[in-house]
């Protein structure tokens, strides 16, 4: 299963984190999805991508997961996201992927593009520190 990673997951530090093992760089494939806008969300670090026709959304596509670390990913993405098959662009094709996109009631988005690189600066340190307590207090998230 291939997935369009367009927040946190960008970071190779949390999807290590969050799916048991570093990957390497060539498993990043940068990837446009049209037809969204990322967006700040209210009360939280992390973005969304919300459906706007004339927008468009840079991230990388990321395949060769196990069914244990899509189970993982999926955790990690939780309830207020669901999986939908959307089309992106990789080297000037299009390609069908999952996406963790959010519920639209789920979130508020606020003014404002998301920037990973900001985010890295800002609130990587935090974020990441949370998420490893949350995956070490469930065994079903640990890498046994």
């Amino acid at each position: 299963m291939r997935f369009f990673f367009y927040g946190s997951l960008l970071d190779n530090d949390v999807t290590a984190l969050v799916i048991g093992r570093r990957l390497p760089p060539s498993a990043w494939v940068p990837a446009t999805l049209t037809g969204f806008s990322r967006r700040k969300a209210k009360g939280v670090t992390y973005p969304v991508a919300i459906r706007d026709p004339k927008g468009k959304v840079e991230g990388a596509v990321v395949g060769g997961f196990s069914a244990r670390e899509v189970a993982r990913l999926q955790a990690y993405e939780g309830v207020r996201y669901h999986t939908v098959p959307l089309k992106v662009w990789v080297h000037g094709r299009i390609t069908t992927v999952s996406v963790f996109e959010p519920k639209e009631k789920a979130f508020q988005p606020v003014d404002g593009e998301w920037s990973l690189t900001a985010w890295q600066r800002r609130d990587k340190r935090k974020f990441v520190d949370r998420i490893r307590k949350i995956f070490s207090a469930h065994p079903a998230y640990s890498r046994q």
